[in-house]
């Protein structure tokens, strides 16, 4: 029997969350398995809808620190492994609607520097990058692969694989006859040789349960991966097609599916994407 590997990842942990929203969201559902957190080390009061409105548009500076029960309990979720922290950015949010990851300047540096101070902050190793706004590009993913991370989400040839390596070729040939063939998303890791992808579903009101659904399939189909992607800010909103019930609703028939089924293997976004599988 094949395994397929499942995991969740959950964007936008910071200074603003509250502890009590991330244990709402995720504490029963921790009790079958890890949720990987992308926490932001220095969130900007930007335009994100992760920052509270009586902050947006400030433009002031928060270090994750400053919110001492949000560090306790991400200390004590990561102890027990229930929680995985990764790497979400630096500052997150930019002035003019830009993403950090394209448009930024010393990427290098806030990918160092945010690690190390996530690391330091948590007593966790950080082995995963996700770009904020999943928008990155080729000096965004130089950045990210010179500290040895590896990314969740995809860049793909137009955005920073090397037209040069083999490697790329590969994952695109073996993309392009899977989605041929009839396959949904991307089911399994790509490994571009100086690092790894971890290509993600998204679990918002805009997505589609029927497309999930489907991707699930075809992971579970070719002992694939299949990373649920999401927000805890938006467990609560309804899902955009009509009668599909809210957000958590959704992750919460995929959380049934891997937790019942004996051919899935639950296991954090780090555990997958650096393994073999």
């Amino acid at each position: 029997m094949k395994r397929m590997y499942f995991c969740i990842r959950d964007d936008d942990t910071s200074f603003f969350t509250s502890p009590d929203d991330l244990e709402q969201a995720y504490g029963e559902i921790t009790r079958w398995g890890p949720v990987s957190l992308a926490i932001v080390p220095f969130h900007k009061a930007g335009t994100s809808k992760g920052v509270p409105e009586q902050y947006r548009k400030q433009w002031s500076i928060h270090p994750l620190h400053k919110n001492r029960e949000l560090v306790e309990w991400l200390r004590k979720s990561i102890a027990a492994n229930r929680i995985e922290p990764m790497l979400h950015g630096y500052h997150h949010d930019e002035e003019g609607c830009r993403l950090e990851f394209i448009e930024a300047d010393d990427l290098a540096r806030r990918v160092r520097e945010g690690r190390k101070y996530l690391e330091d902050l948590l007593g966790a190793a950080i082995r995963v990058f996700v770009p904020p706004g999943n928008g990155i590009e080729r000096r965004g993913l130089e950045a990210i692969v010179g500290e040895g991370l590896h990314l969740a989400g995809v860049t793909g040839l137009r955005s920073g694989w090397s037209p040069f390596s083999q490697k790329t070729w590969a994952n695109w040939w073996r993309i392009r006859k899977w989605r041929s063939g009839g396959g949904h998303g991307t089911p399994w890791v790509l490994d571009l040789g100086d690092h790894r992808e971890i290509p993600g579903s998204a679990v918002t009101p805009m997505s589609s349960p029927e497309e999930n659904e489907a991707r699930f399939d075809g992971a579970k189909q070719i002992g694939g991966v299949f990373c649920a992607a999401t927000h805890y800010w938006e467990l609560d909103t309804p899902c955009a097609p009509p009668n599909r019930g809210t957000v958590g609703e959704q992750l919460r028939r995929l959380v049934e599916r891997a937790k019942s089924d004996q051919q899935v293997v639950w296991r954090s976004v780090g555990d997958i994407v650096s393994a073999d599988v």
